[in-house]
């Protein structure tokens, strides 16, 4: 099956990667003052979100052009002045000079990522999900619920921490939440937000006992219509590969269109 799109497309590889960049200064715009920092970073963004949050890392860099050794200084520096490893989630279409100063400076890989892409056309806008299942986009009384449904369905956690109870809560302030139902109960939660025309769908998660029954299938389709609605071109989502959400999307029609390198350097 052919791609609906390029992969060696660098004009599109720079809106999904600003994308998320434009994403991450708007998660610190939104919260709670002290809880997230964010600079620009060689020509992408550096988020600081605290020492081991999977949010911390610098993201869209060198997508743009060459990235000087000065640049790299001041993004570690962010990083590891607030105590943290410097991360990055790299890109393979950036600057060649990226990899050099990353190969360079001892950097280590510790994670994929795929990226994954589809056209959103306009017919997409008349998806509804079959019964039982259904779809609900979360409101302002409901942030709090919806928090603690993705903790649950991340890893089991009925009681928040604090911490993580902030950086969800900043989820909801970025763009749009809903729940997944079946049969009118809430056990699925997901959110997306969108940047330039591109819809970018994040925070699925699932009740392991709901599980199987089609309901992330069910809430990608309807962020898809969403975003088709609000005159998207493209939706794009970021999985671990040869999960169950990876191939989920794949079955609403995204693509790999890259994959991303994780990588970070201790502190000395």
């Amino acid at each position: 099956m052919q791609h609906p799109f390029s992969t060696a497309d660098l004009a599109l590889a720079r809106r999904t990667e600003a994308a998320e960049a434009a994403n991450g200064f708007a998660l610190v715009g939104k919260a709670r003052p002290g809880s997230l920092e964010a600079i620009p970073a060689a020509g992408g963004c550096a988020v600081f979100a605290g020492v081991g949050s999977p949010m911390t890392h610098a993201l869209g860099i060198g997508m743009n052009g060459p990235v000087s050794t000065d640049e790299f200084d001041r993004m570690e520096e962010f990083f590891n002045s607030r105590g943290s490893a410097s991360l990055i989630d790299l890109c393979p279409l950036a600057d060649p000079t990226v990899v050099e100063q990353v190969m360079g400076r001892g950097y280590h890989i510790i994670e994929f990522n795929n990226l994954m892409l589809r056209p959103v056309e306009p017919a997409d806008a008349d998806y509804l999900p079959p019964a039982p299942l259904g779809v609900t986009r979360t409101t302002s009384d409901r942030h709090v619920e919806w928090c603690r449904l993705v903790m649950r369905g991340f890893g089991g956690v009925v009681d928040m921490p604090d911490e993580a109870a902030d950086l969800l809560m900043n989820l909801t302030s970025v763009g749009d939440t809903f729940f997944g139902e079946i049969s009118g109960e809430p056990v699925g939660a997901a959110a997306m937000a969108i940047h330039s025309r591109m819809a970018m769908l994040f925070g699925d998660s699932t009740l392991t006992e709901a599980r199987g029954q089609g309901l992330q299938t069910a809430l990608i389709r309807h962020r898809v219509a969403h975003a088709a609605r609000a005159g998207c071109d493209y939706a794009m989502a970021c999985v671990v590969p040869g999960t169950a959400s990876h191939r989920n999307y794949e079955r609403c029609g995204f693509r790999l269109f890259y994959m991303r390198v994780n990588v970070q350097r201790d502190l000395d």
